[in-house]
């Protein structure tokens, strides 16, 4: 009975200890300048990285946004505000500790928009039209990779591990070189504007290349089908309109960056 009693006691000593320590800080960048962006140029998208420095030029804050929360559609974020006029176009210098990863990176960022933008967010689930990627009434068509089988665009070859749209001259490609279902339901997402959730049971990784038509809204004559006509013929998967509740980052307040 006594040991019993010293246990519980030691258990919910060290309970107390945890629970009285504070939370673990949150990353942030050693030194960091951000300004709004005069000169114009060449933009960045996603943060350049040269051992502990890190910039973006002429990179919107939207974008900045997109990366510190890891958002890869549109669908996923919901400005309830908007942004600052002037505000938009903005350069970063930053030096970030030793060693960091890229989920550490994406950390700073929101450190340092919520220090210099004031950026206030909050996550909500909301319900969004979306689409189910189902095998077709034929079966999957999808091929295993394949490393000896080249994919190319306007004679490009494409590099293993990449599942994207990209521009040709006979139209946009659904391509993917070793792609995982992850990469193909994000770039039909990407394409779509809206969540694609995988039906299909299909696991491992993926050789395709699917043309399409550029815009599946118009009524231009195109010699491409769309891209949900072009992904069942060729693929053998068929997306199918549904509904369902998504978790989205709702921006709340934003401002100009502040003076370094």
């Amino acid at each position: 009975m006594q040991r019993t009693f010293t246990a519980a006691l030691l258990s919910a000593i060290a309970s107390w200890a945890l629970l009285g320590q504070p939370a673990p800080k949150r990353p942030s960048f050693e030194v960091v300048s951000v300004k709004i962006n005069t000169t114009n140029g060449p933009g960045n998208f996603t943060p350049q990285r040269s051992g502990d420095r890190v910039t973006m030029h002429n990179a919107p804050v939207d974008v900045m946004v997109s990366y510190a929360y890891h958002i890869s559609a549109r669908y996923q974020v919901a400005w309830n505000v908007d942004i600052p006029e002037g505000g938009r176009w903005c350069d970063l210098e930053a030096i970030a500790p030793a060693s960091f990863s890229e989920d550490d990176l994406r950390l700073m960022f929101q450190t340092m928009l919520e220090d210099r933008f004031h950026l206030k967010v909050h996550r909500q689930t909301k319900e969004l039209p979306a689409y189910d990627l189902v095998i077709g009434r034929n079966g999957s068509k999808l091929k295993a990779a394949q490393p000896d089988i080249n994919i190319t665009v306007d004679g490009k070859p494409i590099r293993a591990g990449t599942g994207a749209i990209a521009g040709g001259l006979d139209g946009l490609h659904l391509i993917g070189k070793g792609a995982s279902m992850e990469q193909l339901l994000g770039s039909l997402s990407g394409r779509l504007k809206a969540p694609v959730r995988d039906h299909t049971g299909l696991t491992g990784l993926f050789d395709y290349n699917v043309v399409f038509s550029r815009d599946d809204n118009s009524a231009e004559l195109s010699s491409q089908p769309f891209l949900t006509t072009a992904i069942e013929e060729e693929l053998g998967l068929k997306l199918e309109k549904t509904k369902g509740a998504f978790e989205v980052l709702v921006i709340d307040h934003i401002e100009k960056p502040s003076a370094n």
